[in-house]
């Protein structure tokens, strides 16, 4: 079986993914050729992928879509479609370029992680594609134009606004009607999801909510306490993880969100003089703040996590379903609400139950660790409750692994001429 992956080139989280899957296909099936087209942190990707025995085919420049803006503050064509759609989702480079991979490749299938380029360069090269994705339908198919001048944007023309919606939605439910399987690890919420492309694969029993596609490690023992103590420089210290990284669309986001962690962390201490705080960026940090590590970015980060007293964490979804695998304690932050991508995932999380907090300043975030040192077993409790809607088990990458199995299986099976043994 020859299995060409393609991550959408946005973040970290669509690499993940195929890097669990890819390792289950390693482990279930006989030999089985595999290839991943990179675009997103290739440098940290590429060994943890050769040493699954992945040949790895790199984009020829990467793009940081953590530290950047994305967007500007006026929504329309030019800005969204123009200036960022087509250099992320839907570029017709990207198209061609996928198109020449497969011929190059020749997979029996194609698996594209939320990849719309990846799952049409698939459809025009007559190859089965098998599509992952952690959203129900294009971001913006589930954002009413309300809510985006809530936000803070400028929608001076709601008609052309309307138009990209509904022509995205458009191509994103042709995508899930010609994918062979269409896969999910995001939980369905039907007042959220009802009449979306995704919803409706699932009610046609094309589409799957596979749970979470994550690598065997987060559910494995954490290494000892001590061992982390000793890579991290906690010294034995409770400790609370805090994100702010991933695709970004205002850095100033990044950049508030940061100076309001360490705000409420430094009075947090006040009443907890022994506390300390993991900040992961996705960045180079220069600060030097008593009691605060500064990480770039953790690959192996489950041990961190499961130690941990609480962990703030951005909605991105590949962490969600790691720290729901993980029973991590932890609540969501959204930096902004223009962060649009983001706000349909944290609806979600309130709605399963979790601590949420969007646009939250210094005194928000305090009030969080509070809990989390003070009334500990609460927060714990709140967070292990929902966690069990995304995390009903920890084996998602394995039936993923098994679909695309059964998919390449039934497309050699229908290409034997009749009779054949």
């Amino acid at each position: 079986m020859k299995v060409l992956h393609l991550p959408a080139e946005t973040g970290t989280g669509h690499n993940m993914r195929a890097l669990a899957i890819a390792a289950k296909v390693r482990e279930l099936f006989d030999e089985p050729e595999q290839h991943v087209h990179l675009g997103s942190k290739s440098a940290v990707f590429t060994s943890m992928f050769e040493d699954l025995g992945v040949h790895v085919h790199l984009a020829p420049a990467e793009r940081d879509h953590a530290n950047t803006s994305q967007l500007g503050r006026s929504f329309d064509w030019t800005t969204y479609v123009s200036g960022y759609l087509d250099r992320t989702f839907i570029s017709g480079d990207k198209m061609l370029n996928a198109v020449a991979l497969i011929g190059a490749v020749r997979p029996d299938v194609v698996v594209s992680d939320y990849n719309v380029a990846a799952s049409l360069a698939a459809e025009l090269s007559g190859v089965p594609h098998v599509l992952i994705t952690e959203r129900y339908d294009f971001t913006l198919g589930q954002l009413d134009n309300d809510t985006l001048i809530d936000a803070g944007f400028t929608v001076a023309d709601t008609g052309e606004v309307d138009a990209i919606r509904s022509s995205l939605t458009t191509m994103f439910d042709w995508v899930t009607r010609r994918a062979r399987a269409v896969l999910t690890d995001k939980p369905t919420v039907e007042r959220l999801d009802r009449g979306t492309p995704v919803f409706r694969a699932i009610a046609a029993g094309n589409g799957h909510f596979v749970g979470p596609i994550v690598r065997d490690a987060c559910a494995a023992e954490p290494a000892p306490r001590e061992e982390v103590d000793e890579r991290f420089g906690l010294a034995g210290s409770p400790y609370v993880v805090a994100g702010f990284g991933g695709t970004t669309m205002f850095t100033g986001n990044k950049e508030r969100l940061l100076a309001n962690y360490l705000t409420a962390f430094g009075k947090l201490r006040a009443a907890h003089p022994e506390a300390r705080l993991v900040v992961i960026g996705r960045q180079e940090f220069t600060e030097d703040v008593d009691g605060v590590v500064f990480l770039n970015y953790v690959t192996d980060w489950h041990s961190l996590v499961k130690h941990a007293k609480a962990v703030l964490s951005p909605p991105g979804w590949i962490s969600v379903t790691e720290m729901a695998v993980m029973n991590a304690p932890v609540a969501y932050v959204l930096s902004g609400r223009d962060e649009y991508h983001e706000l349909e995932a944290m609806r979600r999380l309130a709605l399963l139950g979790y601590t949420t907090v969007t646009e939250p300043d210094a005194a928000a975030l305090l009030g969080i660790l509070q809990d989390a040192f003070d009334a500990p077993e609460t927060f714990v409790r709140r967070s292990a409750e929902a966690s069990r809607a995304i995390a009903p088990n920890s084996n998602g990458a394995e039936v993923a692994a098994k679909l695309i199995g059964q998919v390449v299986a039934e497309a050699r099976a229908h290409r034997e001429p009749a009779g054949a043994a």
